[in-house]
């Protein structure tokens, strides 16, 4: 499995990110890394979240899931200009290890598989990206999964299989099917689960569910957007911010 990675990370501790946090981005079905990117940096409070400078600069990952970017490990490169330091998010944004043909983007499990299937995607993509975690670099950082739709549930599951590990997990219009038999996460980690009222895209039942499973952790943020479709709206971002106490 080859998961693509961008980011930004400071790696001395306080310099460009005071609260400490580590965005861990999962994007929905047929997109790729840089949605997550826009989203987080409209959370931190980025002037400008286009990310198409982000997606060029800080590369890809090496089939092990290990950053291969200079912007990703902190090193100089030779004839680099250095801008002023500025207030940006430590992240790391993920595309999907599998490809969709002819029209593009890319999937973290196929459309209509079965829960089975499902699960056992997440997990190989949990168990890969928690390895990688384990690196003292990491250690520093409060640990934050943010995800959309396909990227929302898997942010789920790799909670759900590795409760110890992330301190908050953001879930933005997250699909939820096949999880009503399962026990609600006995975790440590915060919860924002986020819902437009018109979304038709993820069904009205699992919506329902994930309230329900979250909600009984007693460490649930429920967030309903009336007239949102399956999508992200500026209070969206907003409240998020105010959330997280950015």
């Amino acid at each position: 499995m080859q998961l693509g990675i961008t980011g930004n990370i400071d790696f001395e501790e306080g310099v460009s990110s005071p609260d400490n946090l580590l965005f861990l981005g999962f994007h929905g079905y047929g997109n790729d890394e840089s949605e997550m990117v826009r989203i987080i940096n409209a959370i931190y409070g980025v002037n400008g979240t286009d990310s198409t400078n982000d997606a060029d600069n800080y590369g890809t990952s090496a089939p092990d899931g290990n950053a291969a970017s200079d912007n990703i490990t902190g090193n100089t490169v030779a004839g680099a200009t250095h801008s002023p330091i500025v207030r940006r998010p430590n992240y790391l944004s993920f595309r999907a290890p599998h490809a969709r043909p002819y029209i593009g983007g890319h999937y973290w499990y196929p459309d209509g598989c079965s829960v089975g299937e499902r699960r056992r995607a997440c997990t190989e993509v949990g168990n890969s990206i928690v390895k990688m975690l384990d690196s003292q670099a990491f250690r520093q950082f409060r640990k934050v999964l943010i995800g959309f739709s396909q990227g929302g549930y898997l942010s789920y599951r790799m909670m759900a299989e590795h409760p110890d590990t992330f301190d908050v997990a953001i879930l933005l219009s997250p699909s939820f099917k096949g999880e009503a038999a399962s026990e609600p996460p006995a975790t440590r980690t915060r919860f924002a689960l986020c819902y437009g009222t018109a979304d038709r895209t993820i069904p009205v039942a699992d919506q329902q569910c994930a309230r329900a499973k979250l909600t009984a952790t007693g460490n649930c943020t429920v967030f309903e957007y009336p007239g949102m479709a399956h999508a992200v709206c500026d209070q969206e971002i907003a409240d998020l911010q105010n959330w997280l106490k950015l």
